[in-house]
């Protein structure tokens, strides 16, 4: 149990994994809100949804506004990879009636180009002095000259120069691109590095690596959410749909999430392989710095952030929130159609291709920034990534690697597309998180499906009359109202010490039918009584499993009843899978193992593009299903039948706990037939027939009988048992010797003349046991005879052949060493051991 304890604070539980990111995230928020703040004017003041006072409608407008913010921020990424309006126009059109997707394709290429010879001298050098002898000069010159030779290790080394190409491209394609005309390239090129080796083959990273590598990402939802003409986006939440719950849970939410998880993936995909060019430099050993291609650094604009103003408001979703939190200010006018075109020249000459339209339809009491700020955002967005692309080209503009400036700029962009791809989604799920943190709070607790069954309880109250309202599962087993129960049946659902009763719609039958079951294939029992169907609705979390439902059956003490589980085949037949009996106080558990069929809505569009042979298969697998998988509990009182059994009046073994008891053990231990321990009717007919008491002590005379047939059974058991032990056993000889002797003696025959220590000889068995052996076995303190009754009718007869126990005497003599005896031979009449000397019987 300790372990467990400390456990808990070792393992994250699903919890507090999804605090831990929550609170990263908002940490990551607060950082951005500052840089936010330094954009911005000074009377905007952003905040966190979760400290602005607002309305659930401005939720809506938060998701469609960030949305619309992811779009233009990848539509002004497509355009720094060198798309124009133009073709960002002519991909819109193709989005209309067909699929529109970006394919990056690589492949990468090495040959040998030329060999080259060099020569390398040893840093070593060796000097050899040499002295020559000459004949003595006139002029008195030496007679002997030294010569010094210098010599070098010069080693011949052949260079292999490979050359590298790696060829990329980035196309947009219309469908699968068939035609020349459905695809459109965004940008090509090839990298092209010299390698060098020593020996005839390439470099060992070459033989290693994939040399081609294409990935594909579906852009359609892009095009089809921004105008052709403007390229301002265009989402925007139905919240009239049936299928639309929350901001977060709607199909529109749904499809994005889809588009930008693929583009997430995809972006990350390609600028990891990339990378991969410039890690060539690596291999070789020349050093580079490849940590400004980790991540991108430039502003992401897609944030979860209300506005609450210190002023006047600009933007056409200023004004002031409700309840005061949301701001002071008054709500400022609809900027005239001139300033858009304003608003749209700065946007462009800014940078930004994709703006967000300024005259949105916007509520004047929301709370969310306006087009304007949130253009400016953008704006930042480009202005930060152009100065990161302008940092990453100058640092790798001399890069000796295969990659280039232009690879680390389509790195830069890549990963930048993946953070605002990884923060959209993140920011959509605050929302709805949000939305469960205020619910909590406005509740006190987080609501378990147990709190939610305890809530349908109390609606059910108000909601039903008294005559229709659901009860608890929980029945007494009884035989009338003036009985008491023998024991009840309910269903609970739950964990085991969180266990409560299921509420079930009732329905009593008003004249039931007789049903049966089989007990075997030539047996069957027909059954009546009341009967009840019941209707139970389960509850269950998105997400989560329903709740264990377990069948528990209780029984009071000296109690019993047959409980059976099964199926309910037809309106006449049940088929019981489990039966038990329960009594004097048990408790039975089963679990419940439900299984789900589908709807008839499912099942009609599941088997809409089946054959008709399948068609008419499955709906008569269905209706088997309908007709033979209702759930059925059986509770067969025990006390009744047992009184119809044994022909005994109705009641009569309510207060006879004792016979009760003894027929249970007789019938349930002994498999003894009803017919031995039945009251005989049979020619009392003509006198008038026997009363209830009479009836009964027939039944207790029988009961009476069997058992004491069974006790002398029992007792003819132990006494075969034991001559079988004695006979595995055997006598041995010497110190303490023991055996089971076995005494057959005839009936004629009246006494034995050889007698055993004291006592009249044996007649069916005794235990003996063997005197201390020594040289001799003669003297001795003599042994006790113990004698033990029999349950023979004639007292006479037991006296005389009554079994006893006899210990045998001691031995004595000068010395009293063990004896060595062995076993016997096989029982014969007075046959027994006895202590003696060595080697003796």
């Amino acid at each position: 149990f300790d372990w467990l304890e400390r456990s808990k604070f070792l393992l994250p539980t699903e919890g507090s994994l999804r605090r831990a990111m929550s609170a990263s995230f908002e940490s990551k928020l607060h950082a951005a809100l500052e840089r936010v703040r330094t954009v911005l004017n000074t009377n905007k003041v952003p905040c966190l949804p979760a400290d602005v006072h607002h309305q659930y409608q401005d939720k809506y407008f938060l998701a469609e506004s960030m949305t619309n913010v992811a779009v233009a921020s990848q539509v002004n990424a497509l355009a720094s990879l060198g798309l124009s309006k133009e073709q960002l126009a002519q991909l819109r059109a193709w989005a209309i009636n067909s699929r529109v997707s970006l394919r990056f394709t690589y492949r990468e290429e090495y040959a040998l180009e030329r060999e080259e010879a060099r020569e390398v001298e040893s840093p070593s050098r060796v000097h050899t002095e040499t002295t020559e002898t000459t004949p003595e000069d006139t002029d008195g010159g030496p007679p002997s000259a030294t010569t010094v030779v210098e010599s070098r290790v010069v080693t011949k080394i052949t260079d292999y120069f490979w050359g590298f190409n790696a060829t990329y491209e980035l196309v947009a394609i219309q469908g699968v691109g068939k035609e020349p005309g459905d695809r459109l390239q965004v940008l090509s090129r090839t990298c092209h590095t010299e390698l060098k080796t020593t020996v005839t083959l390439p470099p060992p990273f070459l033989l290693n690596r994939k040399q081609q590598f294409e990935r594909e990402v579906d852009i359609t939802w892009l095009f089809k959410h921004f105008s052709a003409e403007s390229l301002a986006p265009s989402f925007e939440i139905h919240r009239d749909h049936a299928k639309c719950q929350t901001p977060r849970r709607n199909p529109e939410i749904s499809d994005a999430c889809r588009h930008f998880a693929g583009l997430r993936d995809w972006s990350s995909k390609v600028a990891d392989w990339l990378r991969s060019l410039f890690n060539i430099s690596t291999v070789l050993g020349i050093p580079q710095d490849l940590s400004p291609l980790s991540s991108s650094n430039a502003f992401v604009p897609v944030l979860p952030m209300l506005r609450q103003s210190s002023g006047a408001g600009t933007g056409g979703a200023s004004g002031s929130g409700p309840g005061g939190d949301g701001g002071g200010g008054p709500p400022a006018e609809e900027e005239p159609a001139a300033a858009v075109a304003t608003a749209g020249d700065g946007a462009e000459q800014a940078g930004i291709l994709s703006a967000l339209p300024t005259a949105q339809a916007i509520p004047q009491d929301c709370v969310l920034f306006g087009a304007t700020d949130t253009n400016q955002l953008l704006a930042e967005e480009a202005r930060s990534l152009r100065e990161r692309l302008a940092c990453v080209s100058r640092d790798f503009s001399g890069s000796r690697s295969a990659g280039s400036a232009e690879e680390a700029a389509l790195i830069v962009t890549c990963n930048h597309t993946a953070e605002v791809c990884d923060q959209w989604q993140k920011s959509v799920d605050y929302i709805e998180n949000l939305l469960r943190k205020q619910l909590i709070a406005a509740i006190g607790k987080e609501v378990s499906p147990a709190d939610f069954t305890e809530y349908m309880h109390f609606h059910n109250r108000k909601l039903f009359a008294e005559a229709y309202a659901p009860v608890p599962f929980c029945f007494a087993v009884r035989r009338s109202e003036l009985h008491s129960p023998e024991g009840t049946i309910s269903i609970e659902e739950g964990a085991m010490f969180k266990s409560s009763l299921i509420s079930t719609m009732v329905a009593r039958g008003t004249q039931p039918h007789t049903m049966q079951f089989s007990l075997s294939a030539s047996t069957k029992i027909s059954f009546g009584g009341e009967r009840f169907l019941h209707g139970f609705l389960s509850h269950r979390f998105s997400g989560r499993s329903p709740q264990s439902l377990t069948l528990i059956s209780r029984a009071r003490q000296f109690s019993s009843m047959l409980v059976l589980v099964g199926r309910i085949a037809s309106a006449h037949v049940f088929e019981p899978k489990h039966a038990c009996i329960v009594q004097n106080k048990d408790e039975v558990k089963i679990p419940l193992s439900l299984s789900m069929i589908p709807t008839p809505k499912e099942f009609k569009d599941a088997i809409s593009s089946l054959s008709p042979e399948q068609q008419r298969f499955a709906k008569a697998f269905r209706a088997m299903q309908l007709e033979s998988t209702l759930f059925g509990v059986l509770v067969i009182q025990i006390k009744p039948q047992l009184e119809k059994v044994l022909n005994l009046p109705e009641n009569s073994l309510t207060k006879e706990i004792k016979l009760t008891q003894d027929l249970m053990q007789l019938f349930t231990k002994y498999q003894i037939p009803s017919d031995l321990l039945s009251f005989d009717a049979e020619g009392l007919e003509l006198v008038g027939g026997a009363s209830g008491a009479e009836r009964l002590e027939a039944v207790k005379g029988h009961v009476r009988a069997m058992q004491e047939m069974i006790e002398e059974a029992k007792r003819e058991e132990i006494e075969e048992r034991e001559r079988q032990l004695a006979y595995v056993t055997g006598g041995k000889g010497g110190k303490g010797g023991k055996k089971w002797a076995v005494e057959e003696e005839d009936e004629e025959e009246e006494e034995d003349e050889r007698p055993v220590g004291k006592g009249r000889p044996p007649v069916r068995s005794h235990y003996e046991k063997g005197g201390k052996g020594g040289k001799t076995s003669k003297g001795g303190k003599k042994g006790k005879a113990y004698v033990a009754a029999d349950d023979d009718e004639d007292e006479e007869e037991d006296e005389e052949e009554e079994p006893y126990y006899s210990k045998g005497s001691k031995g004595g003599g000068k010395s009293s060493a063990k004896g060595s005896g062995r076993k016997g031979p096989p029982p014969r009449p007075h046959w027994r051991a006895r202590g003696g000397t060595k080697g003796s019987k």
